[in-house]
């Protein structure tokens, strides 16, 4: 994992080291004001924290994630609650290795998660569905804090929780609001560079935009208002972007629905970005070179293309058409700085040419290149 980063009081972070799509793994400590035993009996000893980690991870994170927790609460023996977003493999693998070593410790996530997770061998005794808790809610044992347990109903499972902690205003979101890794500066914050990431990862695995609608209208509703959006992959969102990415969302088409409403842009796309590809060739044929190896191998190994490639031809497109249109403007900017207002003026010709929408992000980028073209000339 990468390094402990401490994203609220008493709230960490780690961070595994892929480039192009890495999991978040969170802690939270909260601190025992009174010794009382709490409502779940004797799992809790005396002690100075209640200790909390959110989707552990995978068997590889396994050696770091321990010595993180040896730096933070005293080891892995010092866990008490591990909760698990959804049943996935790079959330949940480390479930019964945590719970083995942490002898008090309880599971809480969905029921239907625990369906697949208790697969690994997890005693039902050591379960407790997030279900279950009146009002939805758990207070900490020994302390004036409580969480709250959300359900992200088909985002992207139908047994996807979050949860939120009103005392640092942090809601851990799952897969719900993660992204790949779409920012040029090392940074766990987002800013707007990681919105593509965002609607390239919920275009792809989301299921439908109703889905993400009526989670988003949950989290509105949550008081206090929502001030950080943990997500288990890609970055932390904070300030006015949770807002403004929240309100980006409510209005993606993902899933079922870009099939619905952009069947006809991208089967054109695919064309258009095709006369796209030769035109770059006889601009700079190093650029065409290196441009197509970029877009065959990003997020390959990791991550569902968003563009898929037959030998050196685009195939096929599995995103919706203005998020295929900024993934390929993100390439652009990312890596053709000395070459990137010239591309941008050949991929707009291409859209043009084919009589395909010039997104508005787009759209304002190249009326401002040919303002400075016009002033150029004069």
């Amino acid at each position: 994992m990468h390094q402990i980063v401490e994203i609220a009081k008493n709230y960490y972070k780690l961070q595994s080291d892929e480039k192009d799509f890495h999991r978040n793994i969170y802690i939270r400590k909260f601190p025992i004001k009174n010794q009382g035993l709490g409502i779940l009996l004797n799992r809790f000893k005396r002690k100075q924290s209640i200790n909390m980690i959110m989707d552990p991870g995978t068997k590889l994170d396994l050696p770091r994630l321990e010595d993180s927790l040896n730096e933070l609460i005293g080891g892995i023996k010092n866990l008490d609650l591990i909760f698990v977003s959804h049943q996935d493999p790079d959330v949940s693998s480390n479930v019964l290795p945590l719970l083995m070593r942490a002898k008090n410790s309880i599971l809480i996530g969905s029921i239907d998660s625990w369906r697949l997770i208790k697969m690994y061998g997890v005693s039902k005794g050591r379960f407790k569905a997030a279900e279950s808790f009146v009002a939805s809610y758990f207070e900490i044992p020994g302390s004036d804090s409580k969480i709250y347990f959300l359900p992200a109903r088909y985002c992207h499972f139908r047994g996807a929780m979050m949860v939120y902690d009103p005392e640092t205003r942090v809601l851990f979101t799952g897969d719900f609001m993660a992204g790949l890794n779409t920012m040029s500066k090392r940074s766990i914050y987002a800013d707007e560079e990681a919105w593509p990431g965002i609607a390239l990862f919920h275009q792809i695995y989301m299921p439908s935009s109703k889905a993400i609608q009526r989670t988003i209208e949950l989290i509105r509703m949550l008081t206090p208002k929502v001030e950080i959006i943990a997500p288990q992959h890609g970055y932390i969102i904070k300030g006015e972007l949770v807002d403004e990415f929240l309100e980006r969302l409510y209005h993606l088409k993902v899933g079922m629905d870009i099939e619905d409403v952009d069947n006809v842009y991208t089967s054109r796309l695919v064309l258009a970005l095709s006369n796209f590809l030769g035109k770059v060739k006889v601009f700079n044929i190093i650029a065409h070179t290196k441009l197509i190896k970029i877009m065959k191998e990003s997020q390959s190994a990791n991550f569902t293309q968003p563009i898929v490639f037959m030998g050196e031809e685009i195939s096929k497109i599995n995103v919706g058409y203005e998020q295929a249109v900024e993934y390929v403007v993100s390439i652009i900017r990312k890596h053709f700085k000395k070459e990137e207002e010239e591309m941008l003026l050949l991929l707009n010709d291409a859209l043009v040419e084919l009589s395909l929408p010039v997104p508005q992000f787009m759209a304002k980028t190249i009326a401002e290149i040919g303002k400075k073209e016009f002033i150029g000339e004069e």
